[in-house]
């Protein structure tokens, strides 16, 4: 038997153009798509500037845009976010991330990672400063705030019963004198 080698076709070269390959309409269409998403990222508040500095996180603020900021006031430390705007406020999120060492198990728990968002109007935005919460309480809603206020109600309680004896010796004497 003989081998008979069957004859392989040879391979046709094609040319290949490099406009097939690599076209520029696609890479317009792609760019312009990466240039889109990060826009609305950046707007809706998924990419956000992180600041190191107060002046940084105020320029945020008060121009509105996403950032955030990890703040250590009164050896407590907060995380602000600038979450952006909505309509005719600005978003923010403040979060107490880790209470000071030493302070009481009960005020721990009262208020470590505990957080609250605040709708700022935007013709109040130059007036808020990370320092000063209380300037800003009434914009916000969020467990952190309830614990605040539950603090503030507790210390009022402690004072009205520390102050209940003499307030009633004064009533019983104005009872008293008027008999």
């Amino acid at each position: 038997m003989a081998d008979k080698k069957k004859a392989v076709p040879k391979k046709k070269e094609v040319a290949v153009e490099w406009g097939e390959i690599f076209s520029w309409q696609k890479i317009l269409i792609i760019i312009s798509v990466l240039i889109l998403v990060s826009f609305f990222a950046y707007h809706f508040g998924f990419l956000k500037k992180t600041c190191q500095t107060d002046e940084c996180f105020q320029d945020s603020l008060e121009k509105c845009t996403p950032s955030k900021y990890i703040k250590l006031q009164n050896l407590n430390y907060y995380k602000y976010s600038v979450i952006g705007q909505r309509d005719d406020t600005c978003l923010i999120e403040i979060d107490l991330k880790k209470m000071a060492e030493g302070t009481p198990l009960d005020k721990k728990i009262l208020f470590e990672g505990k957080g609250m968002r605040c709708n700022i109007p935007l013709n109040k935005i130059g007036e808020v400063q990370s320092e000063n919460l209380e300037g800003i309480l009434n914009y916000c809603s969020g467990p952190l705030k309830e614990a605040m206020y539950e603090l503030i109600i507790q210390k009022l309680y402690t004072i009205i019963i520390a102050n209940l004896g003499d307030v009633i010796g004064e009533i019983e004497d104005t009872l008293a004198g008027e008999v």
